[in-house]
């Protein structure tokens, strides 16, 4: 994901503006967890304890997501200006509670199966910090921020043009998959974090999920990036009737019924 140095000024000046002050605090208390200095109040415990739950069933999703809150951290921390504009407890909580749409247990609270994963993962991160004894110190402003970070974790550019708070969580995603190493996270963070949280069936586990959304939920994986692994995995999965496509064909017909007199000139055609 691109960061613009633009991007990050306007970002830096509206989000200051928009957000109380007492949300960025660098004062909270802290604690190291992989040599990592992270926020360590109790709504931050309390949402690390709760995607612990994932380890029996789905280990690489909470390797997956404590890894996404240290490594962002790990950017922040190597930042000073930027780790006082961010709202830290927020990106912590964000962070980790990015995927609980994942869930992949019969009874998860965490996934309704009517929305996206990005969506029911939003909703349900803003119902824990809502039903939270210390859900009184977030306002709608924080909540929403808490939500477009984990609901737009997939719309490649749409987070850019949010607040900094929103575009650093979805950054931390970005840190967390395997890639080139990014130059604002010290290696021997990266080396830390992966030595103590493996990444080591990352990509099978992230695999299998995606898949299984398409077994269970089909109709939430319709119109995402997610239809592909229906297409290759799973018998008689199809997207065709529910696309955008279809609607537009269909209204396409349905138009021509309507004005069969009203013509229609294309733009001129354009070269590849």
């Amino acid at each position: 994901m691109k960061f613009s140095a633009g991007l990050v000024s306007l970002a830096l000046a509206s989000s200051a503006a928009a957000a109380p002050k007492k949300c960025r605090s660098t004062d909270l208390p802290t604690t190291l967890i992989a040599g990592v200095e992270v926020v360590n109040t109790q709504i931050v415990q309390d949402a690390h304890n709760l995607v612990k739950e994932f380890n029996e069933l789905q280990p690489y999703l909470y390797n997956h997501v404590v890894r996404t809150w240290l490594l962002g951290a790990a950017a922040l921390n190597n930042n000073a200006t930027l780790k006082a504009e961010v709202d830290l407890e927020l990106h912590a909580v964000g962070s980790l509670l990015h995927d609980l749409g994942w869930d992949q247990r019969d009874n998860t609270p965490y996934n309704t199966h009517k929305y996206r994963f990005e969506v029911e993962s939003g909703s349900a991160a803003v119902n824990f910090v809502k039903a939270h004894p210390d859900g009184k110190n977030w306002d709608a402003n924080r909540l929403e921020r808490l939500y477009d970070g984990i609901s737009l974790q997939t719309l490649i550019g749409v987070p850019d043009f949010k607040n900094i708070d929103t575009q650093w969580i979805v950054k931390s995603i970005g840190f967390e998959f395997p890639q080139p190493r990014s130059p604002l996270i010290p290696e021997q963070f990266y080396d830390s974090v992966q030595g103590n949280f493996t990444n080591s069936t990352l990509f099978r586990g992230t695999n299998d999920t995606f898949t299984r959304f398409c077994v269970k939920d089909p109709s939430t994986t319709y119109n995402t990036f997610l239809a592909v692994f229906g297409d290759e995995y799973v018998p008689g999965y199809t997207e065709n009737g529910a696309r955008l496509f279809d609607l537009i064909q269909g209204g396409i017909q349905l138009e021509l019924g309507q004005y069969p007199d009203v013509a229609f000139t294309p733009l001129p055609p354009v070269s590849s």
